[in-house]
């Protein structure tokens, strides 16, 4: 099996892929993984190059991945949201062996990493340079790599641990609980479960006053939940938003049919469109030490 995902090795992403795998019952030793972007790992399904791709959609400290659902709507017409995985974690700060903490002037991560240890990083390392770069595994590369032995990087314990680094002796994270969540993305969505969500983009496309009120109100009038709504800007026009819906059920729910057909009638009469993402089944956080 071939899972694309957040590259280079060791990063969150892997984990969750792994996870994933594990869930549908492959063994690690049986995935093949590709390492790339969020919107590349999209285009390699798109081409039916890979089967799955693992991406990150949403930390509970951070919050939204705006890039994510970016990617997702670009894609929507080839690529559905078919599965979750929410993946607890914590951060370490590491550095080269043969460094010190009174030497690091510089500290690379992700950006939602380098967002989840700002307070603790100002005020550990007020002075200190925050670097964004593409994962947590490509920081402590590039920090390993270097003779400036002046860097640290935010990376996965796991990492640190392989690599042999020096980690800070402390938490490193703003928050000690920390979780993310993946989306699990294929050709084609998942069958009902009973227990599902499905994620829809809308856009409208003249704008009216009550346009929103009038979009939940088919939802609340069917009966179906919405767990979270969003938006995000609108890539071919400026100062346009699209909304992201995330309601509680799968699109083949007659409560949920009846909704986005009233939906769809909504936003046909003002130039407007919806797309859905994917339907998927609701999963539960997972321990990841006991699943690989």
């Amino acid at each position: 099996m071939k899972i694309t995902t957040l590259g280079p090795k060791g990063t969150y992403s892997e984990q969750a892929s792994l996870l994933f795998a594990k869930r549908i019952g492959v063994k690690t030793e049986k995935v093949q993984m590709e390492f790339t972007t969020t919107n590349l790992s999209l285009r390699l399904i798109q081409n039916r190059l890979v089967d799955y791709a693992v991406i990150p959609a949403e930390n509970m400290i951070d919050g939204l991945i705006g890039t994510t659902f970016d990617a997702l709507i670009e894609y929507q017409d080839f690529v559905k949201v078919c599965d979750e995985v929410h993946l607890p974690f914590s951060h370490v700060l590491a550095t080269h062996p043969e460094s010190s903490w009174e030497r690091i002037s510089s500290i690379y991560s992700h950006p939602t990493a380098l967002n989840q240890c700002q307070n603790r990083l100002a005020e550990l390392f007020p002075k200190a340079s925050l670097i964004s770069v593409q994962s947590t595994a490509e920081a402590a590369r590039i920090v390993l790599n270097s003779t400036d032995h002046q860097m640290a990087a935010i990376c996965s314990p796991a990492v640190a641990k392989e690599n042999k680094m020096l980690v800070f002796n402390g938490d490193i994270q703003d928050y000690v609980f920390n979780e993310t969540r993946f989306l699990v993305c294929a050709l084609t969505d998942n069958a009902p479960t009973g227990n599902d969500r499905t994620l829809l983009a809308i856009r409208y496309g003249v704008n009216h006053p009550g346009q929103l009120f009038q979009t939940t109100k088919f939802f609340a009038d069917a009966g179906v939940d919405l767990s979270c709504i969003h938006s995000r800007p609108y890539k071919i026009k400026p100062q346009e938003y699209v909304l992201i819906f995330e309601l509680v059920g799968h699109k083949s729910n007659p409560q949920v049919e009846i909704a986005l057909k009233n939906i769809e009638l909504q936003v046909r009469a003002i130039d407007g469109w919806k797309k859905i993402l994917g339907s998927f089944p609701k999963r539960e956080r997972e321990d990841l030490d006991a699943n690989i």
